[in-house]
């Protein structure tokens, strides 16, 4: 499953593997996300909070999705939240 992220990029999730980005992706193994939520639009963009672990260190990371994409988007985070164990 994937999702258009602003500008040029996407958040895609497989079940395994969460990514996001444009050019060079961040894949990130499920097992390492830590938290995913969607935070109220501003000026027509969706902003995709995320927080991750990378070896020792947490990542905090945002994208923007524009609001004609928030059903697929509640899909995709709804399914990453169900693997995680819990809502954002």
């Amino acid at each position: 499953m994937k999702v258009p992220s602003w500008p040029s990029g996407y958040l895609g999730f497989d079940g395994a593997i969460f990514e996001f980005g444009a050019g060079e992706l961040t894949r990130v193994p499920i097992e390492n996300v830590r938290k995913i939520e969607v935070k109220p639009p501003k000026k027509g963009r969706l902003n995709v909070k995320l927080e991750y672990q990378a070896g020792l260190n947490k990542n905090k990371s945002g994208v923007w999705v524009e609001e004609a994409h928030e059903a697929e988007l509640n899909e995709l985070v709804s399914a990453v939240q169900a693997k995680i164990g819990g809502a954002g």
